[in-house]
């Protein structure tokens, strides 16, 4: 299923731009154990990975019935731009690819756009990315429903069939095939685990892919030319 042309490529941004899952587990996990709550780093990741930080919330409060304060967003915030200065990077193969990429190109994350212009800054990448850059924010629901992503196609002019979304979770899997585009489900960074292939196929994903070679290899598919 690789349709004659394609218009732009959506990009997710934790675990797909940014290699920052693992890094964004600690610190929440860090933050809600100074608030009272000791999870481990993966029933942490099963309340925040590919949610919003509200929906996050909103499982806590139906999984563990608590109510954190406002200060919680706040620290966790901070512990992760603590980290992600030391520690984060662009997954491995992104910034080849973007070299080469002549297809328009966007980011729609559910991440708060905060969080994404310390990411992009942290990492160099933000010269690729300004002035397209969308978030959760901007929208009346994040990831899995499909307004994000329609939001991304609208602003950038481009019909959802045309697009390529490129995501890592089964939450912006399920909001892209809502949104009638296409979809890759990504496992090419360090957080993803064995089973996620599996999932991302089960949640809908068009193809999965283990890394950013695999993606230019489809990419070059595309019956126009993609890359200079």
């Amino acid at each position: 299923m690789t349709p004659s042309s394609l218009d732009l490529i959506i990009f997710d941004c934790d675990g797909v731009i940014v290699d920052s899952e693992l890094l964004s587990t600690r610190a929440s996990a860090a933050a809600l154990a100074e608030f009272g709550l000791d999870l481990t780093e993966q029933q942490v990741a099963s309340l925040f990975l590919g949610l919003t930080l509200e929906d996050g919330l909103q499982r806590i409060r139906q999984q563990y019935q608590r109510e954190l304060p406002p200060a919680f967003a706040a620290r966790k915030m901070q512990l992760t731009e603590q980290l992600f200065r030391q520690e984060l990077t662009p997954v491995q193969g992104l910034v080849a690819l973007l070299q080469q990429l002549t297809t328009p190109y966007c980011v729609a994350s559910n991440s708060a756009h905060q969080r994404l212009r310390f990411s992009f800054e942290a990492t160099g990448l933000s010269r690729y990315f300004a002035g397209r850059i969308y978030s959760a924010e901007d929208v009346a629901q994040g990831k899995p429903a499909p307004d994000l992503f329609l939001h991304a196609a609208r602003q950038q002019h481009a019909e959802p069939q045309r697009c390529l979304v490129i995501d890592d979770s089964t939450s912006g899997v399920r909001a892209a095939v809502a949104a009638g585009i296409p979809v890759i489900g990504f496992v090419g960074a360090s957080h993803a685990y064995p089973a996620l292939a599996d999932q991302l196929r089960e949640a809908g994903a068009t193809w999965v892919m283990p890394d950013y070679a695999a993606v230019r290899k489809h990419i070059e598919q595309y019956n126009v030319k993609e890359f200079s």
